[in-house]
């Protein structure tokens, strides 16, 4: 083979593989910056390819896709790894505790915190658990990466930033409440809304606050997502705010005790709209400018799960199993599936599938309808 052709192979290669790494799903919101949005192909017209059922289980978690492989831990201690084609278990891993957390995947490493406050490395191709570290309290969250650290948040107040080769610590930031977010990366900056209702700006080469905490107004679980100079991060009682890092303070509220009376779902941002559910059966589309609303959507029942937009359309899921898509500019019911058990966790949206896991310990596996 000729060098030219050689150049050309790799290239292929490297451009193969950067289109297949762009179509997985790694984190609970799908990317550093926790945006909710999916870079993957997806069928307008879906039918259900597998399920995977848990006995006596349940989910609460949002699975990952890597490859041809699905990942998520259940609430009675047992983390799977499945096949995407089929829902076939590869391989299983077992723990006394149990994972509300969903997990998070870099280069081979599956971290997953549960209920007793540990923080579980596994090889994501064998299982192997590879080391642990222990918290102060239960892990609601998933994971994030920044160089060569894991970052992990506990109900005890703190970030933790371990080394992704050994699971020591290489530093702590402490907010004195119980974080129940996962840390959401812009540039070299995490963000973290607490229960102590303040937005934390944390270094990420320090580990030491990066400027003035911004008071919400009230606590808040819910997973922050940054488009730009702007921060989304809705509150448990029901105000949405967006957070200019510029100006370092609030840039607008969106506050309708009708519509938002409480909000327990992380939001998503694409193309100038943040997407937020509530439990006032709403998903509310608002100007990422000013809080307008673009347009609301009145659910059947309160969704706790947090929005994924994909191609043009927004996918959600409700506590009463009903799973939706919306056509995302305008709002309009595009798709809607009964399932049985109710959604806390969210889609994941990857490999032209979309999974989603449910209460009642069923991991559903969409792709497009056969020809």
């Amino acid at each position: 083979m000729g060098i030219r052709n050689l150049i050309v192979l790799l290239m292929m290669v490297v451009g193969y593989w950067f289109v297949m790494a762009g179509e997985d799903w790694t984190l609970f919101r799908g990317s550093p910056n926790s945006q909710g949005v999916s870079g993957s192909k997806l069928s307008e017209s879906l039918d259900l390819k597998w399920e995977f059922q848990v006995d006596k289980g349940a989910f609460e978690g949002t699975p990952l896709v890597v490859g041809q492989r699905v990942y998520l831990g259940d609430l009675d201690g047992e983390v799977y790894c499945l096949n995407l084609s089929d829902g076939s278990v590869i391989w299983k891993s077992e723990s006394d505790s149990g994972y509300m957390a969903s997990p998070a995947y870099r280069d081979n490493l599956l971290i997953l915190g549960d209920y007793d406050g540990k923080v579980h490395a596994f090889e994501a191709d064998t299982g192997k658990e590879l080391w642990s570290f222990e918290t102060n309290a239960q892990i609601d969250s998933g994971a994030n990466f920044f160089g060569d650290v894991v970052l992990v948040t506990s109900e005890d107040g703190t970030l933790y930033a371990l080394k992704s080769k050994t699971g020591e610590l290489a530093w702590k930031y402490e907010t004195g409440d119980q974080l129940r977010c996962s840390p959401t990366i812009a540039d070299k900056e995490t963000f973290l809304g607490g229960c102590d209702g303040q937005l934390h700006r944390v270094n990420l080469e320090t580990g030491l606050s990066s400027g003035e905490k911004i008071p919400l107004g009230g606590p808040t679980g819910s997973t922050p997502a940054c488009s730009g100079d702007t921060v989304v991060v809705p509150t448990h009682g029901g105000p949405i705010l967006a957070i200019s890092l510029r100006q370092n303070g609030i840039k607008w509220t969106f506050n309708d005790a009708e519509r938002s009376p409480e909000v327990r779902s992380s939001p998503a941002i694409w193309d100038g709209i943040a997407y937020v559910t509530t439990r006032n059966r709403r998903l509310l589309a608002l100007n990422l400018e000013d809080g307008t609303i673009v347009w609301e959507a009145v659910l059947r029942k309160r969704s706790d799960s947090s929005p994924v937009v994909c191609q043009g359309r927004v996918y959600v899921g409700a506590a009463d199993g009903r799973l939706y898509a919306f056509d995302a500019k305008k709002g309009t019911e595009l798709w809607m599936k009964e399932l049985t058990g109710g959604f806390a966790g969210s889609p994941a949206i990857a490999q032209e599938r979309l999974l989603i896991a449910s209460d009642k310990g069923t991991l559903f596996c969409f792709g497009p309808k056969s020809q």
